[in-house]
């Protein structure tokens, strides 16, 4: 049996799949000065946006009969944080306060402590700090969403005399240039933001 495709056939087939393979491989290139992310920083250099080493937290118990307590503490070297009647520390480091919060709570009903305890953990406020040339640079309260763009966003935004394309975030030893106009086309390049940044905008030369 002839499997063959007519050549009338196989002309537009040629034609579909050269097109396919053009779009597959090419692009506009818009991108590619845009540097690195975060994400490519060496695991043991990331920064968590949770609880970290040194910082200030309240932890608050309400809803037993005694009363509860407020413990005002800096988180240790270890991670390790203590509650009272409970013999077991709670580590803290990269965690969320309120899984930290949920953890406590548990352990106290599983130990029959109490039996309806409400535990909150409160971090005191962390700032990434803005300057160069942006209209209104200052420090900035951090949460989670933050990334570079909204962090110069919330600024004022960039000068008129800005140079956009090489931003600088310093963090610890580091220092992140970003293309904050490919950024600006691709929300994918605009890179999140962490506390304790130092956010610079140069000016341009030109």
């Amino acid at each position: 049996m002839n499997f063959d495709l007519p050549m009338k056939l196989l002309y537009p087939f040629a034609v579909l799949v050269a097109c396919l393979l053009i779009t597959g491989c090419g692009g506009d290139g818009s991108y590619s000065s845009a540097p690195p992310p975060p994400a490519s920083v060496p695991a043991g250099n990331q920064v968590s946006s949770g609880m970290r080493v040194g910082d200030k937290i309240t932890i608050r118990l309400t809803g037993v009969p005694d009363d509860g307590y407020v413990i005002e503490m800096e988180i240790p070297s270890s991670g390790d944080i203590s509650v009272p009647l409970l013999t077991h520390p709670f580590h803290v480091i990269g965690r969320s306060a309120a899984d930290v919060a949920e953890e406590i709570r548990t352990a106290y009903i599983n130990e029959k402590i109490y039996t309806n305890p409400h535990v909150t953990i409160i971090p005191e406020e962390r700032y990434v700090n803005v300057g160069g040339d942006v209209r209104g640079p200052a420090r900035v309260a951090y949460t989670p969403d933050l990334t570079l763009l909204s962090t110069i966003n919330s600024c004022g935004g960039f000068t008129e005399y800005a140079d956009r394309q090489h931003v600088r975030i310093i963090r610890g030893q580091q220092i992140i240039v970003v293309n904050c106009v490919a950024a600006q086309k691709n929300p994918g390049a605009d890179p999140a933001v962490f506390p304790g940044d130092q956010i610079y905008v140069p000016r341009t030369i030109w």
